[in-house]
């Protein structure tokens, strides 16, 4: 059990991160995503051409219940968001690399590191079903 303390230190934490405060903070933390092209829906289909609801089939049985179905496309989204992850990577060692590309590099690796937790958990959901 949490002592007094403790719990009046995590309420000062919690004060103190809850996001940026002022119109400009909001706008850049909305642009993360948008900066190595992972949230554009249309260059993501060019990149990797794959449907989502196909490779979500293949995963699961004809049998499946709704449980199944919907760690399937969770499954499948994550992996094909892996995939989309590897071209922005190819692409970034492509061009000629200066400090912002490296930056993006590592920012690659925490979105690699989530799809890669979501896909694994979607997976054990299947197979334990």
């Amino acid at each position: 059990m949490a002592t007094e303390r403790q719990l009046a230190a995590n309420r000062a934490n919690a004060k103190r991160s809850t996001g940026p405060k002022t119109n400009a903070g909001r706008y850049a933390s909305s642009r993360n995503a948008v900066r190595h092209g992972l949230a554009s829906s249309t260059e993501s289909r060019q990149l990797i051409p794959i449907d989502i609801d196909d490779l979500a089939d293949v995963l699961i049985d004809q049998e499946a219940d709704e449980a199944q179905i919907v760690s399937a496309h969770q499954a499948a989204q994550a992996h094909v968001t892996l995939l989309r992850i590897s071209a922005v990577r190819a692409a970034l060692f492509a061009s000629k690399g200066n400090i912002d590309e490296l930056r993006q590099l590592l920012a690659l690796d925490r979105y690699e590191r989530v799809a890669r937790g979501r896909r694994r958990r979607a997976a054990k959901r299947i197979c334990a079903e």
